[in-house]
């Protein structure tokens, strides 16, 4: 079973100071909900977070299951990842990819997940609302665990150093 864990954090043009930074930085993981019961594929648990100059604040996220349609199967990318990853299993394997533009399709593979092991991909997006025309931040990092079902437990994603990393952070791509 995949485990799979996104945090976005959303920030504004006046939480880009070093510090906001830093707190950002620091946030690789959170805890899982005590309640959640894996089924399927693919367990998700989707955690959003926003930040100004002074605070991070969570709405502790959500927790869905999915079965096999999680994976990508080709073509324009409906999964519940996002439209810059493509998540395909072949036997016992996770192969995770990544492109630059969301659901262009080119997707590039980052890494093999076998069992047991921990996979990490972080990136940074932008965009615009377009009823204000103000400019937003989002830091996402997706966390993948290939486990089986009984090992789900609170602090699933909590090792410090994945297996595989995957950082795009140079540039600041388009969420649109």
């Amino acid at each position: 079973m995949l485990f799979v864990q996104k945090i976005t954090i959303r920030y504004y043009k006046d939480a880009r100071t070093p510090q906001c930074a830093a707190r950002r930085r620091s946030v690789r993981f959170c805890p899982l909900p005590e309640n959640c019961t894996p089924e399927g594929e693919v367990l998700l648990h989707d955690v959003f977070m926003g930040q100004d100059e002074k605070r991070l604040w969570t709405n502790f996220g959500t927790v869905q299951c999915y079965g096999a349609e999680a994976f990508y199967g080709g073509g324009f990318n409906n999964t519940p990842f996002s439209g810059r990853l493509a998540v395909t299993k072949e036997q016992d394997v996770y192969r995770i990819g990544c492109c630059g533009k969301r659901n262009l399709g080119f997707f590039t593979t980052r890494m093999l997940l076998h069992p047991g092991e921990y996979g990490r991909v972080i990136y940074n997006e932008r965009g615009a609302f377009d009823y204000t025309g103000i400019w937003f931040y989002d830091l996402t990092t997706w966390n993948f665990v290939s486990a089986a079902p009984e090992d789900c437990r609170e602090k699933l994603f909590y090792q410090k150093i994945p297996d595989h990393l995957y950082q795009d952070l140079q540039w600041l791509r388009y969420s649109g």
